[in-house]
């Protein structure tokens, strides 16, 4: 068998693969390999859902799982709108770092004309209550734990960002309009009461909502449905007595704290406590060195993305069992150079697309991964913000559409490239070319 055959032959086998959907069994035991810290009951539930979805839905849900970006079947309906646009749009799911992300880049002003009638001002809203200023605009309030808060919470956010956005399952329009429209909801609504609700809002404007399942795991929602450990988009720490009283595993992401507490928390038998100290940017190196080994692999994995993990703990964890940690050694932007060198020969194609897209990613590597006979590696490659001309130059007579358009796309690619583009086939890829040109 030729080489030509021999490729084309792993490419229909790489194809046939993706377009077969998992088993309940497979599914089953990738789940439990992703995420282990979901119980029976919950694990049901995912996979009730996950059974229903084609091959590529599978793929995308499970990507998003396992970035914690994806709970189901509460998230469902979000997941259903972003997979019609992705399909709809040719887009690549990995672009995205979960459904929301995919639905508010595709936000058209004509979707919010219903709300430009909402006479809405949080101070006002008599299920709002107890403020507390935080600085810098920001501005906290409890919510009623009842419809009548659900109902409010439901009426900022059709005022700020939408009618018909739904970020959070708790005051989502979920299902065909009815009388009440967040029936559907009121489950997951009382499915978060581990400790008060509170929302946010920065200069009158939604900024973020308040809700937790686990108690003294107190956690904000921004409008991209991402859970962050204090106030997001906003350089304000939370509220400090409600976290003593209520986030105590919060308190461990306070600038302020001693690398001697930082030592001390990273014993802690709690897991939230030590994922906290984990993904800490003052933890000190010993501690970080120590995590590292820790049994939990959700905590390596927030090793494996600090910043200031030092090198011989990326030693450590670029040799991890569990593909999800090396994966986040290979997107850490102050992962060595030649630690990347190693996992871009990993067998996983998460691990080496996140090698393709680090910006410390040598140039040999790149250039190896540009030869790669999956179209969508070579993609990432083009994104890659450090990446050679000599390589641009290479990509950009690709095969492939998307690639070339990738390689238009990229701010680092020279006039001299660009001009060559300007002319070709593609007539999107022309566009995007000129229009560099142009700038």
């Amino acid at each position: 068998m030729t080489n030509s055959s021999i490729r084309i032959a792993k490419q229909l086998v790489k194809v046939a693969r993706m377009l077969v959907a998992f088993n309940r069994s497979q599914l089953e035991a990738e789940l439990s390999r992703k995420r282990s810290d979901l119980n029976e009951a919950s694990l049901k539930e995912y996979l009730d859902c996950l059974e229903d979805m084609d091959a590529k839905e599978q793929k995308a849900a499970l990507y998003w799982i396992n970035k914690k970006r994806l709970i189901l079947p509460e998230d469902l309906s979000k997941f259903n709108e972003a997979m019609n646009l992705i399909n709809k749009q040719h887009l690549d799911f990995q672009d995205f770092e979960g459904p929301m992300e995919v639905i508010n880049r595709n936000d058209k002003s004509t979707l919010r004309i219903k709300s430009q009638d909402i006479d809405f001002s949080p101070s006002s809203e008599k299920a709002f209550s107890n403020p507390y200023n935080a600085g810098d605009g920001v501005v906290i309030y409890k919510v009623k734990n009842s419809k009548e808060g659900q109902l409010a919470v439901r009426k900022a956010i059709d005022a700020n960002w939408g009618y018909n956005k739904n970020p959070w399952c708790l005051a989502a329009r979920i299902g065909s309009n009815t009388d009440d429209e967040l029936k559907n909801a009121w489950t997951y609504w009382n499915d978060y009461n581990a400790y008060p609700k509170r929302i946010a809002f920065k200069n009158g404007k939604l900024l973020a909502f308040s809700a937790g399942d686990k108690k003294n795991h107190v956690e904000w929602w921004d409008r991209n449905n991402k859970s962050h450990y204090t106030i997001p988009e906003s350089n304000v720490m939370d509220d400090i007595e409600f976290l003593k009283k209520h986030g105590k595993y919060n308190l461990v992401d306070i600038k302020n704290v001693s690398p001697e507490i930082l030592e001390e928390l990273a014993e802690n038998k709690d897991s939230y406590v030590r994922s906290a100290v984990a993904r800490n940017p003052n933890t000190p190196p010993e501690a970080l060195k120590k995590l590292a080994e820790d049994e939990n692999e959700y905590i390596r994995g927030r090793i494996a993305e600090n910043p200031s993990t030092p090198a011989e703990a990326f030693m450590k964890l670029a040799e991890d069992e569990d593909w999800s940690v090396k994966g986040a050694v290979a997107m850490n932007p102050n992962t060595p150079s030649e630690i990347l060198m190693k996992l871009a020969e990993d067998e996983n194609e998460i691990v080496t697309s996140n090698v393709a897209k680090n910006p410390n990613t040598p140039a040999e590597a790149l250039m190896k991964l540009a030869e790669d006979e999956d179209k969508w590696m070579r993609y990432d490659v083009a994104k890659n913000p450090s990446i050679p001309a000599e390589i641009l130059k290479k990509l950009a007579e690709d095969e492939d559409v998307v690639v070339r358009h990738k390689v238009a796309e990229n701010p680092r690619t020279p006039a001299e490239i660009l001009r060559k583009l300007a002319k070709d086939e593609n007539g999107d890829v022309r566009n995007v070319a000129r229009r560099r040109l142009e700038q």
